[in-house]
């Protein structure tokens, strides 16, 4: 019995987001049942975390254990004849029987894209946030640097969230424009139900003026979640690397 590492790739729209859920459609429940079928055993998968309903992975990662003659380098090729075109396997190699996927992370990077443009444009609509204006980056990086470092991040946590502790470090946040897309991505320890995609609220209400820097470090300090920013939409949310 070997402990394998499976890097996955994923479209979340048509999921209830990663974990299995009763009768509804996830990445989890895809996943193992593909393995089952190739495996011919029932095959649990752990991954580095669960991503929402509607988020994508560039870059998600999960263990599982198995006896199998198929080598790790062709395992991606193997698995994801079985898997429908929106979930695929793109790596996998062999690691160490007291590796864990989630426990043994270090770090993880989302991406979360936007597009500016005065009409939705389907294409780019699938997988980014459309933005009617184009919002101050100055401004936006400004406010990022004040959630850069270990705080308490209670203010960019949903209702519903079932964390205890509230205190995550964010090692970076980067603002890029790319024509008329802007990306953003942040890079943390951990995060809490909902936090990217409120960071980035926050961030374009500050880029929009509606809010400022200083706004933001107080509702930290009151671990406030009405005086940060609005919660985006899933689709333009991507859990691009994750470090171990």
């Amino acid at each position: 019995m070997k402990r394998y590492l499976i890097t996955i790739q994923y479209l979340g729209k048509n999921y209830c987001g990663f974990q299995k859920q009763n009768g509804k459609p996830t990445i989890e429940q895809t996943i193992e049942t593909a393995l089952e079928k190739l495996l011919k055993v029932p095959t649990e998968i752990f991954a580095s975390g669960r991503t929402d309903a509607g988020v994508n992975a560039i870059a998600q990662t999960a263990h599982f254990d198995a006896e199998t003659s198929i080598p790790a380098s062709k395992f991606p090729f193997a698995i994801n004849q079985l898997l429908p075109d929106d979930i695929k396997i793109t790596k996998c190699k062999v690691v160490s029987k007291n590796f864990n996927a989630r426990f043994d992370v270090k770090k993880k990077t989302y991406q979360y894209r936007t597009y500016v443009s005065k009409v939705e444009l389907p294409i780019l609509d699938e997988t980014s946030y459309w933005l009617k204006q184009m919002p101050n980056i100055e401004k936006m990086k400004e406010t990022a640097n004040v959630l850069v470092g270990k705080h308490n991040f209670k203010a960019f946590m949903s209702a519903g969230g079932q964390s205890k502790t509230f205190e995550r470090e964010i090692f970076d946040i980067k603002i890029t424009k790319k024509g008329n897309q802007i990306l953003f991505e942040v890079c943390g320890s951990g995060f809490l139900y909902n936090m990217v995609r409120i960071i980035v609220g926050t961030l374009l209400e500050t880029g929009y003026g509606k809010k400022t820097a200083n706004d933001i470090k107080q509702a930290m300090e009151l671990q406030d979640r009405t005086k940060t920013g609005y919660l985006v939409p899933a689709k333009g949310l991507f859990l691009k690397k994750v470090c171990y």
